[in-house]
């Protein structure tokens, strides 16, 4: 009796213990990830154009709450409108970090940080669940290895803080996947409802498709997804229509718009177009690096990962027919392929003892790691490179006293490329994107600053300003990736020249920071500037003209979005 209760006893602590080992792994994978998201932050803390409601959006609910005639989005509304519940849940958790870095006089501009890593954990919160339901339903390798997998590729964690219409929606996305595999049907067609109605309508493709297969496989009835799915419907379309246009100013649904622009009136070709396969040739192979020949390994060695891979891929066929593609648009597809690769992988480790060939399968699990870890490092810094933008308006801080009363005007490729309101660090200073002021005009003049475009100091739009400014600071973008032999690494990632900081010699003696009103009183100036013609001896030029003759080869730069 003795010996049986001193082997149960040993049997009982060696459990515990594998218990507690299993525990520790589980948190060190949660950790990875959580730490891996950090470091796209800080690498590339800055957004893009596509980025720009959503961030402008937290930034006025955290600042102007609820003075919405301050709102960025009535000035600058955008080609569609777009939801503030996800903003509003972003600003919710960022809240009281970003009042406690208000009383401790933290500049605003560490508040992106704040909003952006907010954002993350609204993400990474369901994405740690599914790693937890993938361990459940597959077993803790398969589980330790989507976590390996997502962090070695580049596109998934740097996308995951980005506060793109994307992003938003993708917190749904993941509860209603981790819903889904643990069979908790109500709770999934919930959490569809909100993400297509609310975020993103083409979702209702790639969800609706997964619950289908729940129906064919009558794991699911008709009936039950009918009495879920309307009062649910009816919730969330309630609540976004309520809030968005309270927020707009005017009745709306959002997303039925974007649908209707998108899908309709098929204008989303009007911002460039794809060929048809481009998603399967380019997007997905960037996206998922190495681990793409893995998927299909993944689909043979673990058949309970078919069901897993289908609805994606089918998703991305069915979204190929519109033109307009980015690869930010399928995002909601690689963890399900995820799961794929990372079962492929941990069955080839787990025979690793079983041969010699098994042995060097195993290696290769890992050498494919290793690979996709040189090419995230190498986009990342390519990333870094692309916001000149958020760049420029840093240097200028820095160049100019805080407690100097200064107007700066922000062009347009500035202004898309990492210029928000949160780098507007200074109250008093004025910060103005008015489009369409011609190079040289009297209303740019009235500014003490100009952040504008140029591919060098000789360019031709900033002849004008040769005698009215003084470039004080230039900032360089991404050009052009160039490989040699010659060097190591073999491959250089070129940048040149693409924003200018102007400064005015000759600022108005009483400067208006109004901007309607310098429109009024431009002329003032033409008694304190020089005129816009320059020495001809010097220029070799007879005049002045406002936009490049015909035969000019001056254009502007375009920042190639390699991060998309």
């Amino acid at each position: 009796m003795s010996i049986r209760r001193s082997g149960d006893l040993h049997e009982y602590t060696d459990l515990k213990r594998r218990s507690m080992g299993s525990r520790k792994t589980q948190s060190e994978m949660d950790w990875l990830l959580i730490l891996c998201s950090i470091v796209h932050v800080f690498m590339c803390p800055f957004t893009k154009v596509e980025e720009s409601f959503n961030l402008q959006a937290t930034h006025d609910i955290l600042y102007h709450q609820t003075g919405i005639q301050e709102y960025d989005h009535l000035e600058f509304p955008g080609v569609v409108p777009r939801t503030f519940l996800g903003p509003l849940a972003v600003s919710a958790l960022a809240a009281p970090f970003v009042s406690l870095f208000h009383v401790l006089e933290i500049p605003k501009n560490a508040s992106l940080y704040l909003v952006r890593s907010a954002l993350g954990a609204l993400v990474l919160w369901p994405l740690i669940k599914l790693r937890k339901r993938i361990q459940e339903t597959l077993g803790q390798g398969t589980s330790n290895w989507f976590v390996f997998i997502t962090v070695s590729q580049f596109h998934f964690l740097f996308y995951l803080s980005r506060p793109l219409p994307n992003t938003m929606a993708l917190p749904l996305v993941l509860l209603a996947y981790y819903y889904w595999l643990g069979q908790q049907h109500g709770k999934f067609i919930a959490c569809s409802a909100a993400a297509i109605l609310i975020f993103r309508g083409e979702l209702a493709i790639l969800l609706g498709l997964i619950l289908l297969g729940e129906i064919l496989t009558r794991r699911l009835s008709l009936l039950k997804t009918v009495i879920i799915a309307v009062p649910s419907g009816l919730i969330w379309l309630s609540l976004t229509v309520l809030v968005d246009s309270f927020f707009w100013q005017r009745l709306l649904w959002p997303e039925g718009e974007v649908l209707w622009f998108n899908v309709v009136l098929n204008k989303s070709g009007d911002w460039g177009t794809s060929p048809f396969l481009w998603y399967f040739y380019s997007a997905i192979p960037r996206a998922m690096g190495t681990s793409l020949a893995l998927v299909p390994v993944g689909m043979f060695l673990e058949r309970r990962t078919l069901p897993l891979v289908l609805p994606p891929l089918f998703f991305v066929l069915a979204y190929s027919f519109l033109p307009h593609k980015e690869l930010r648009f399928i995002i909601y597809a690689l963890p399900l392929l995820n799961v794929s690769a990372a079962a492929a992988c941990s069955r080839l480790w787990e025979n690793r003892t079983k041969g010699k060939w098994r042995t060097l399968l195993a290696l290769v699990t890992i050498g494919h790691l290793v690979a996709n870890l040189v090419l995230t490092g190498f986009l990342l810094m390519v990333s870094r490179a692309n916001y000149p933008g958020g760049e420029a308006l840093s240097l200028l801080h820095k160049l100019e006293s805080p407690d100097s009363k200064i107007s700066v005007h922000i062009d347009v490729l500035a202004a898309q490329t990492g210029i928000s309101r949160f780098g507007q660090i200074h109250n008093h200073w004025i910060y103005d994107k008015t489009e369409n002021l011609k190079a040289g005009s009297l209303e740019l003049r009235m500014f003490d600053y100009l952040i504008t475009e140029a591919k060098s100091k000789h360019a031709y739009n900033l002849r004008p300003y040769l005698e009215t400014h003084d470039i004080v600071g230039h900032v360089e973008g991404f050009s052009h990736i160039r490989s040699s032999y010659h060097h190591f690494p073999p491959i250089r990632i070129k940048t040149k020249p693409c924003l200018f900081i102007l400064k005015n010699k000759y600022p108005p003696e009483e400067p208006d920071f109004s901007f309607t009103l310098r429109k009024h009183s431009a002329e003032i100036l033409k008694d304190q500037v020089p005129q816009t013609e320059v020495d001809v001896e010097s220029t070799n030029y007879s005049e002045i003209q406002e936009s490049p003759p015909e035969n000019s080869t001056e254009i502007p730069i375009l920042i190639q979005k390699l991060d998309d």
